[in-house]
């Protein structure tokens, strides 16, 4: 089922991070259904989510890594924070003007992207 298979493939996602040394992973769900702090789980690996927060400043000032969309205002935000960015773009959009902006960022070497 396509559940099993988002939560496998978060936990190999939670197990990579680990493996970076990383401990623990705060994400903004919006109003996605699954949440993964309740979903899937890795031994020594916290996992905690929210849905919407005026401002998401706090979190990327307090992150190690910043793992974001590849909007022009969460790129800025979190570039001026002096955070490492990893951009998953959304290549489904019309103009696909983040894959755009991801590939300038990259080019600039600010940033390392995928698509999903």
């Amino acid at each position: 089922s396509i559940s099993s298979f988002v939560k496998n493939e978060v936990r190999k996602l939670l197990n990579i991070l680990k493996s970076k040394g990383y401990n623990k992973l705060l994400i903004q769900i919006g109003r996605c259904a699954f949440d993964p702090s309740t979903e899937c789980s890795v031994r020594g690996f916290t996992v905690e989510c929210y849905r919407y927060k005026p401002s998401i400043a706090d979190d990327i000032s307090d992150a190690s890594l910043v793992i974001s969309h590849a909007g022009a205002g969460s790129c800025l935000e979190s570039l001026t924070a002096n955070k490492p960015l990893l951009v998953v773009v959304n290549d489904e959009l019309m103009d696909n003007h983040q894959l755009e902006l991801a590939r300038q960022l990259k080019k600039d070497g600010n940033i390392e992207y995928c698509d999903c």
